[in-house]
């Protein structure tokens, strides 16, 4: 194996290590206010202003080693969007569309994604524990998800739920039982 080879395949598997598990996996969770995909990433200068802006430090970008494209994106495992709005307002390219930071407004113009569910890893619909940490921390609570049956488990309704990741974030490590899927494109 040539020495140039042997190098550009240790880089390459560095940055493989550097990128965060979600950019990786699929298409990632675009911030409120995205364009749809394709436009998204023509538009997006990757000028890193949307995420110097965010409260919680929820938008991420992935490393840059080259001249690729560097699109920002949310890893709700990792922290989820308080819907605050302060990235729409500094895109300076309009990859991100303003929204005004109102709850009403929110509600019905931000789709970042939905939630899935698995039942199986959900303390209450598992039966083994209680837990409503995901009603508790949506913004959204009783219309993207309300608690039913006699455990109370969590019953998410993806055309309410503005995809925020909150309740991922919340999710405790040893169910792991949210996760949320791009979607809605808003």
């Amino acid at each position: 194996m040539k020495r140039r080879t042997l190098i550009g395949a240790a880089v390459s598997a560095a940055a493989a290590a550097l990128v965060p598990r979600r950019a990786r996996a699929g298409e990632p969770i675009r911030p409120p206010g995205a364009l749809k995909p394709g436009d998204f990433e023509r538009a997006c200068i990757g000028c890193y202003r949307c995420a110097e802006v965010c409260p919680p430090l929820a938008i991420q970008f992935p490393p840059r080693l080259g001249l690729e494209e560097a699109v920002p994106y949310v890893d709700t495992r990792a922290r989820g969007c308080v819907l605050c709005m302060q990235c729409t307002n500094v895109c300076p390219t309009g990859a991100l569309q303003p929204i005004a930071a109102r709850s009403e407004v929110i509600a019905v113009e931000v789709r970042m994604g939905v939630p899935q569910l698995h039942r199986d890893r959900c303390l209450p619909w598992s039966g083994t524990g209680n837990c409503r940490l995901c009603h508790e921390v949506c913004p959204y609570a009783d219309r993207a998800v309300e608690l039913v049956g006699p455990q109370l488990g969590p019953l998410f309704h993806p055309d309410a739920c503005v995809g925020c990741g909150l309740c991922e974030e919340a999710c405790p490590s040893e169910a792991r039982a949210i996760r949320i899927v791009p979607g809605g494109g808003k």
